[in-house]
């Protein structure tokens, strides 16, 4: 059986990662990007799983298998996103552009104190928009992240701007849900994802690009017990063809506030179905942002698509786990986080 997204070892040394930080930053984006090339084809030839966990995206996506340069070109922009990073939190002269497309939608809601939930993906680069997000006063970011999973890598760019670092939490009890309702109510926004399921935790399923997949359960069960609106959130890394690179931050509208607790079932059916939908159009749009290097699917023994199993209230069950009995968010999302 294949290993578990988060069960896999980080690649690479502290110490390692921790020059090509200096080298790249001292050199300058343009260098810092060539040397990219060697990296990247090191970790194309050697990493099978992440070339055969693309390939089908591709087949999902497309209908016919890539081309070894797609790949390739794929796992590219995947480094330059990564490299960009250190531009970012640095406040590096060299740091890419970027535009914000959508934020009037959300706006509204932060001058009135409500905040809102924004819920991404491994679409671009959550890091990007983060480290953009941080250098704008009206985009107070607190984002729910897993510490564990990248931790070298997160240690290493963390280090570049540590207040940076203040804007991430760890969700595992009570405590912790009751600071992300004070940033709410300061007309923050609280961002998480919303793609990879952690280990048992509850999930959903839906079509996504043409087969079944199962999404976590805990990002919808936080954002109806919150009671803000909820918004697609990502930055997407273009211009990879011209040359001329730079990130889009979107921020698209996926529901407004939770119900009363008896529609809340209905409500987060209606979330999870909104958010699987943009993300398969963001997809569409923009298919080498995709940065899931592994068997994102759940596809059956004859190879044949099926239909998904929905589950989304306290009483349904959800794929082929068993009921759920947690009504707290906090305990579904609890230390889970995908980067």
């Amino acid at each position: 059986m294949a290993q578990a997204w988060f069960e896999k070892r980080e690649r690479g040394s502290g110490w390692g990662m921790r020059v090509a930080r200096t080298l790249v930053l001292a050199l300058g984006r343009r260098t810092g990007r060539a040397l990219l090339w060697p990296i990247t084809a090191y970790f194309f030839c050697f990493l099978r799983e992440g070339r055969v966990g693309l390939r089908r995206y591709y087949v999902a996506l497309e209908g016919r298998q890539p081309s070894l340069r797609t790949l390739f070109a794929h796992y590219l922009t995947f480094a330059r996103t990564v490299l960009d990073r250190a531009y970012l939190l640095a406040r590096h002269p060299d740091a890419p552009p970027y535009e914000i497309r959508g934020f009037e939608a959300v706006s509204p809601y932060l001058d009135q104190g409500l905040g809102a939930v924004l819920i991404g993906a491994h679409l671009g680069s959550f890091e990007a928009a983060r480290a953009a997000a941080s250098l704008r006063p009206e985009l107070k970011v607190q984002v729910i992240m897993n510490v564990g999973v990248s931790r070298k890598l997160n240690e290493t760019l963390g280090a570049l701007d540590p207040g940076a670092q203040d804007s991430i939490l760890s969700l595992g009890g009570a405590a912790s849900l009751l600071r992300v309702k004070e940033i709410l109510a300061e007309g923050g926004l609280v961002g998480l994802m919303g793609d990879r399921p952690l280990g048992d935790e509850p999930t959903y399923e839906a079509e996504f690009l043409g087969r079944v997949a199962r999404f976590p359960l805990g990002p919808l069960r936080l954002a109806a017990t919150l009671q803000v609106p909820v918004f697609f959130f990502t930055a997407l890394y273009r211009g990879a063809a011209t040359g001329a690179c730079r990130y889009e931050l979107v921020f698209e509208p996926l529901c407004g506030p939770a119900p009363e607790v008896a529609l809340r079932g209905e409500w987060m059916r209606r979330l999870g179905e909104r958010y699987v939908e943009t993300l398969q159009a963001y997809c569409r749009a923009a298919p080498d942002n995709w940065f899931n290097f592994y068997d994102f699917w759940q596809v059956p023994d004859n190879g044949s698509p099926r239909r998904p199993t929905p589950g989304y209230g306290r009483d349904d069950r959800v794929g082929p786990r068993a009921p759920m009995e947690r009504s707290d968010a906090s305990q579904d999302v609890g230390a889970r986080g995908e980067r």
